[in-house]
């Protein structure tokens, strides 16, 4: 699974991150949509490109003609030719592929003892945000809540417009394909709720933020994106809160 353009997602049928390498198994309906299959390729293999910690291989695509006219054994040929390359590939590797789950715990993540940088951890619940920074069930009560008392960092888990899930609460949030911008606004009562913001303490507050969406590999949590504030002068402008990232990266000993 990939995640393309306008939160479409493109699907190989076979695929193996190590090798680099993926499988399409072309039946009759193909043939009536080779131009969205050529764009879903190139959107599959510029993905599998930025696969960082694949390193040993070029992306490469293998098809595999199952239209009905074919033969069994056409197919079974044409599946030892791939399991050949496949074979083939294995045999050159160097070094093994080390998976690592961004999905972690709480607890996971406070004992690493690392910096967290945008889209490297992510937690399955507001619960696990928020025991993150030590504020327990308090933290759970609503998607946003402060870091201490009385600081002006404070977490923030939104969801995003583009997820179903949008429907069931009063936000449109929406996060730009760079990650570095945040457009935060209501269903309801549009202006009060932007002129609030521009009011001190909040207008100068700075959000580490956690947005709910889907991820490549299509299960939903909480991405760390990074440490974001306001920007008032886009804000009146679009009528619309809008927020900026600072940073990627925090540490969890960011001062209190």
């Amino acid at each position: 699974m990939f995640r393309r353009k306008e939160n479409k997602i493109a699907l190989a049928d076979l695929y193996f991150p190590q090798l680099n390498l993926s499988v399409e198994i072309d039946e009759d309906h193909h043939k009536t949509q080779e131009e969205l299959d050529k764009e879903r390729t190139a959107d599959i293999l510029k993905k599998m490109r930025s696969l960082e910690n694949v390193v040993e291989f070029e992306p490469e695509e293998l098809r595999i003609n199952a239209e009905f006219s074919q033969t069994l054994e056409s197919l079974n040929a044409q599946i030892d030719k791939v399991v050949e390359l496949i074979k083939e590939r294995i045999n050159k590797l160097t070094k093994p592929l080390e998976w690592e789950d961004i999905i972690k715990t709480a607890d996971q993540v406070k004992a690493e003892g690392k910096d967290i940088f945008d889209g490297k951890i992510a937690l399955r619940t507001i619960q696990e945000v928020s025991e993150l920074f030590d504020k327990g069930y308090h933290g759970t009560q609503r998607c946003y809540f402060e870091k201490s008392k009385g600081s002006n960092i404070w977490i923030w888990c939104p969801k995003l417009k583009l997820e179903d899930v949008i429907q069931r609460v009063p936000y449109n949030n929406e996060i730009s394909l760079d990650g570095n911008t945040i457009y935060e606004s209501t269903k309801e009562n549009a202006n009060e709720f932007v002129e609030a913001v521009l009011q001190k303490p909040e207008a100068d507050q700075k959000r580490i933020v956690f947005p709910y969406y889907k991820m490549e590999s299509g299960e939903m949590a909480y991405v760390f994106k990074g440490i974001y504030v306001l920007d008032s002068e886009k804000t009146r402008e679009i009528q619309k809160r809008v927020w900026v990232r600072e940073s990627k990266c925090i540490s969890l000993n960011l001062s209190k």
